[in-house]
């Protein structure tokens, strides 16, 4: 993968897995009960090209076949914690996205909290030794990997953590794509592709530091269609 940082899904005794303008326009399902096994990306409320690039996104992993086909996703709210050298460039980036997401996202809310005891969700901004303080089972991934990201195994994401490596990628755009990119992955929508180059999922390295069409309905479709009409 050379520089381009994804995340590796991986399941072992600990039920740890490692690893969005007009185009949003539906209409939202009015109930926010989820149907059993629904996938969004056979619904054909949505474009092919919808349909196709959720499945690639969303029902796959780069690293495992875990879980494999089945749709993950938060069902309660992310709360986020925020350690390592919180620079005031990437908090404000933090902000931004997370701000970006909720506006998206309806049944769920993300939060920034000051207090680790109450949150759901670790992020480090520091080094990838840092990260293996907080992620053991990391250690075999973090070499070639700038960014990461683990979340619990099956299909309701609870908890997880994610690092950006802030000393070996040095440019800040880089730092802030790598933010929005395993921050976002760690939603339920866990791989990379080749397909569209200016999508945050894109599987080369880039500095992309905003979501693309394609990816804001990916979010739409994960989290505001669960069931069908």
């Amino acid at each position: 993968m050379g520089m381009a940082l994804a995340f590796l899904v991986l399941s072992n005794q600990n039920d740890v897995r490692k690893f969005t303008q007009d185009y949003y326009k539906s209409s939202r399902t009015e109930s926010t009960e989820i149907e059993e096994n629904y996938n969004p990306g056979d619904d054909e409320r949505f474009s092919k090209e919808e349909r196709d690039y959720f499945n690639e996104i969303a029902l796959s992993s780069e690293f495992s076949d875990d879980d494999n086909g089945q749709v993950c996703r938060w069902k309660n709210d992310m709360k986020i914690y925020v350690t390592g050298e919180k620079s005031e460039e990437l908090m404000n980036e933090l902000d931004r996205i997370v701000d970006e997401l909720n506006d998206l996202i309806d049944p769920i809310n993300i939060n920034i909290v000051s207090d680790r005891s109450e949150s759901n969700f670790i992020i480090l901004f520091g080094s990838q030794d840092e990260y293996h303080q907080i992620d053991p089972d990391s250690k075999d991934y973090t070499e070639h990997n700038w960014g990461m990201f683990s979340v619990n195994s099956g299909t309701e994401i609870r908890k997880g953590e994610m690092y950006v490596d802030i000393y070996r990628c040095k440019s800040l755009d880089g730092q802030k794509h790598l933010l929005r990119e395993e921050l976002t992955q760690s939603l339920g929508l866990f791989n990379d592709s080749y397909k569209y180059e200016n999508s945050i999922f894109q599987q080369r390295w880039t500095e992309t530091t905003e979501f693309a069409p394609i990816d804001r309905q990916l979010i739409n479709m994960l989290y505001n269609y669960q069931k069908k009409l």
